[in-house]
């Protein structure tokens, strides 16, 4: 029943549940931190704990650092795009070149690095001393 299991409760706690359905490590809990040192010395300090954590005891998901990915980018002229939260713009004649155009195997970095102040998600492992940052976390509203 694995990855069928139905999700209930807190964001946090169905979160949870999903990563321990996926089978790939049991996770104590999970907790809110803000980042107080930015890499290669990075330091967090979670929520209700009296101490920061260091960079030897933090794993961080690779989307929080600097890495490559290939791309591929694909630009059709007046093509409408729905990116949920704004009406992109300009909605016509958005390109001053070619009607269509395609980049493939584009090899692009991001530079986007964790930041002090950055408000994240982590999750203890179960050995209760590593910490895995999982993602930055933002309040809407």
């Amino acid at each position: 029943m694995r990855g069928r299991e139905r999700l209930e409760g807190s964001g946090f706690s169905k979160l949870r549940q999903a990563i321990q359905a996926a089978g790939y490590n049991d996770f104590d809990r999970l907790e809110l931190a803000t980042v107080t040192s930015a890499p290669p010395e990075l330091r967090i300090k979670v929520d209700n704990m009296a101490i920061e954590l260091d960079a030897d005891d933090l794993l961080v998901a690779e989307s929080l650092t600097r890495h490559k990915r290939i791309l591929t980018i694909t630009h059709e002229q007046d093509k409408e795009r729905d990116v949920g939260d704004i009406i992109p713009f300009p909605r016509d004649n958005d390109s001053d070149g070619d009607l269509y155009r395609k980049l493939s195997y584009i090899e692009a970095q991001v530079e986007d690095v964790l930041k002090p102040g950055d408000r994240v998600v982590v999750s203890s492992m179960n050995d209760g001393q590593t910490y895995l940052i999982l993602d930055r976390v933002v309040r809407y509203g």
